[in-house]
């Protein structure tokens, strides 16, 4: 089982051994505010107590942050060694096993770990649930190529969202699920151009052959981000070729076809469709 545990922000992979994943948190992105002028209080609380009700009520064995845990880039603020271990404490203290996925904001948080924290790199890992393989990843970058034997890709990162306009040009902008088929033909063309590799005409068989794995990728899970007072990019009015990242700019990736969903679990329709209302 794969599914968005409406209406939260979150998503549950498995049945008997419960894993929740969410993404995005950005602990510590006031502090950038405050460089700039911007005044608002640290949110690191706010969000903990957010995630550990998440906890309570969805009761996961294992707990997955596929990315951005801190917000600072390259640096770990101070801001973030005051807050971020305690948060991760709290964290340990309701679930057994918690991951760390590193994402492109994540520099330096593999001190914040410690005992009880399991972190793997921005390439992901690759987990099973009743036979059906799931990739976990941020997303800011290509994952490892053993990732191409799930079936379903799970990413962050783009922080995705719709946006709707209203009268006298307000615009209003909702986060939001999106789940794209995948072409995993074109997701190795892809792939083998970045790592530098002759797809000989055949890009599944040159996966086959040059990283053993069988691509069988056909669906692109992105999650909203978990921080609700992050901004977010308008999946409906931004073209596929200036979204973030090397997964969802793809031509593997059938963006168009995307189904997109409001974090209450309401289908909003293909992003085809969405575009006019962008």
């Amino acid at each position: 089982m794969i599914t968005p545990y409406f209406p939260w922000p979150a998503l549950l992979v498995g049945d008997g051994s419960r894993i929740l994943v969410v993404a995005d948190l950005h602990l510590g992105f006031e502090f950038e505010l405050s460089e700039k002028g911007i005044n608002l209080p640290s949110q690191t609380g706010r969000i903990k107590e957010k995630i550990l009700k998440l906890i309570e009520e969805a009761k996961p064995e294992s707990l997955v942050i596929l990315g951005d845990l801190k917000h600072t880039i390259p640096k770990v603020s101070l801001g973030e060694w005051r807050d971020i271990p305690g948060f991760l404490e709290a964290l340990k203290a309701r679930v057994s096993d918690v991951r760390l996925v590193l994402g492109n904001h994540d520099g330096g948080a593999e001190v914040f770990a410690g005992r009880g924290v399991t972190v793997h790199s921005s390439r992901g890992f690759l987990l099973e649930a009743r036979g059906v393989k799931v990739g976990l990843f941020h997303g800011h970058a290509w994952p490892s190529p053993k990732l191409f034997e799930a079936s379903h890709w799970v990413i962050g990162h783009n922080h995705p969202t719709v946006q709707f306009r209203k009268l006298l040009g307000f615009r209003v902008m909702r986060p939001v699920w999106v789940n794209a088929p995948v072409n995993v033909r074109r997701l190795c063309e892809d792939f083998l151009k970045y790592r530098g590799v002759k797809t000989g005409g055949n890009a599944e068989k040159t996966m086959r052959e040059k990283f053993n794995v069988n691509p069988s990728c056909r669906s692109l899970i992105i999650l909203p981000a978990f921080n609700d007072l992050l901004g977010g990019l308008a999946f409906n009015a931004t073209p596929q070729a200036e979204l973030i990242g090397p997964i969802t700019r793809s031509k593997g990736v059938q963006m168009d076809k995307a189904e997109i969903y409001l974090t209450d679990g309401t289908f909003l329709g293909q992003l085809k469709d969405l575009k006019k209302y962008g």
